[in-house]
C-alpha cells in the first residue's frame, strides 16, 4: 500500500488534490520502482493541476514533476540500475506518491554529495536556468544580462550560475523585502514598484546581451528596449498574469526572442545529454555555487497543509513533501 495525491478534476490545487491510499500495482519487467523521499511543489505542478495543459494531461493523474528517491526494485529486463541507486525520475509527473514506477532510462542519477533536500530541488529550477543560460543565450564571461523576479528561487540560481562564469547581472525585484534576499555579485538592482521605476532603472543601461523574463506584460517591452541589436530575450514565465503585448514583436524586430520550456527540451533530447547537463548542475550545487532555500517540509500525508503553505508562491524558499 502507498499514499498518493490524486487529481480527478482540474481546478485550484487546494480544492482538487485528494490524498488516497492504494495498493501497489505489479512492477513491469522493463521498469524500476523508486521509493520517493522528497518532493518539491513547483508552479508547473499547480498550473497543470489547474487544467492549463488539459490537452496533454489525462485525468486522473498524480502531480509532481520534481521528486527524488532511491531505486527500490528493478524489473527483470532492467539493466544499468540497481536497488539503492539515488535517482530523479523525470519526463513525467507522478512525484506526489510514495513509490513511482518508471522506465529505467528516465532516471537521472543523483550524486551522493547532494542531500535529499538538495536533490529534490536540483531539477526544475536549476535545469531551466542552465538551459536558458547555456543553450539559449550562450553565456560567457563579460556578457551583460538582466533578470527579473531576481529574488525568486530560480532568480537566485540564475545569478549564481552567471557569477560562476564572470557575469554580474542586473537584478530586478518588486519590493524591499525581495531586495533584502538577493545574493551574489550584481551590476545593479532595480526595485520595480511602479510603472516608471523600470524605465528609470534601465536608463543608461542599454546594450544588454540578454534579458531573462518570467513576468511578461507591458514591462517586457521596456526590457527589450535595453537590448542591443541581436540581443536575446528569453521568456519563461508569466508572473504578472498578463501576456506580452502584440506590439512587442513589431517594435523589436532586431532582437532574438525565444520561449524556454524545460519539459520540451527534456523530451526532445537524448537522456545521455540530459544526464550530462544535470551532472553539471549537481556539481554546482555540491560546491555551493548555487543553492535553493527550503522554507517548510510536510509529510506527503499532509499535502493539503503543504499546498496552503506554498500558495500563492512567493519569495522565501521552497515547500517540500518529504
Amino acid at each position: 500500500m502507498q499514499y498518493q495525491a490524486v487529481v480527478r478534476k482540474f481546478g485550484p490545487a487546494q480544492e482538487v488534490v485528494e490524498l488516497e491510499r492504494v495498493a501497489l500495482a505489479p512492477l513491469r519487467r522493463d521498469q524500476v520502482r523508486v521509493r520517493l523521499l522528497a518532493r518539491s511543489i513547483n508552479p508547473s505542478d499547480i498550473i497543470t493541476i489547474s487544467g492549463a495543459y488539459a490537452g496533454r494531461t489525462t485525468l486522473p493523474f498524480i502531480p509532481g514533476f520534481e521528486a527524488f528517491g532511491v531505486v527500490e526494485q528493478c524489473g527483470e529486463e532492467v539493466h544499468g540500475l540497481s536497488p539503492g541507486t539515488r535517482v530523479l525520475p523525470v519526463r513525467s509527473a507522478g512525484g506526489w506518491q510514495e513509490f513511482k514506477d518508471t522506465d529505467s532510462g528516465w532516471c537521472l542519477r543523483v550524486p551522493d554529495e547532494l542531500t535529499d533536500f538538495e536533490a529534490a530541488t536540483s531539477y526544475v529550477n536549476p535545469m531551466t536556468a542552465w538551459l536558458m543560460l547555456h543553450n539559449k543565450i550562450g553565456l560567457r564571461s563579460g556578457m551583460r544580462i538582466a533578470i527579473n523576479a531576481a529574488a525568486s528561487s530560480i532568480g537566485s540560481v540564475l545569478i549564481g550560475l552567471a557569477n560562476a562564469v564572470g557575469v554580474t547581472p542586473i537584478a530586478i525585484v518588486r519590493n524591499e523585502a525581495s531586495l533584502a534576499r538577493l545574493r551574489g555579485r550584481l551590476e545593479t538592482v532595480i526595485v520595480d514598484r511602479a510603472d516608471s521605476d523600470l524605465a528609470a532603472g534601465l536608463a543608461g543601461r542599454h546594450g544588454l546581451d540578454a534579458v531573462l523574463d518570467c513576468v511578461g506584460g507591458a514591462r517586457a517591452s521596456l526590457l527589450a528596449d535595453a537590448l542591443r541589436p541581436g540581443g536575446h530575450f528569453v521568456h519563461y514565465g508569466l508572473l504578472s498574469g498578463q501576456s506580452i503585448p502584440a506590439s512587442f514583436w513589431a517594435s523589436h524586430p532586431d532582437i532574438v526572442f525565444s520561449y524556454c520550456h524545460l519539459r520540451e527540451w527534456v523530451h526532445s533530447e537524448a537522456m545521455s545529454d540530459v544526464q550530462r547537463a544535470y551532472s553539471e548542475i549537481a556539481a554546482q550545487i555540491a560546491s555551493k555555487v548555487i543553492a535553493t532555500e527550503v522554507r517548510e517540509v510536510f509529510p506527503l500525508e499532509k499535502v493539503g497543509q503543504a499546498l496552503q503553505s506554498a500558495l500563492p508562491f512567493r519569495t522565501g524558499g521552497k515547500v517540500l513533501l518529504a
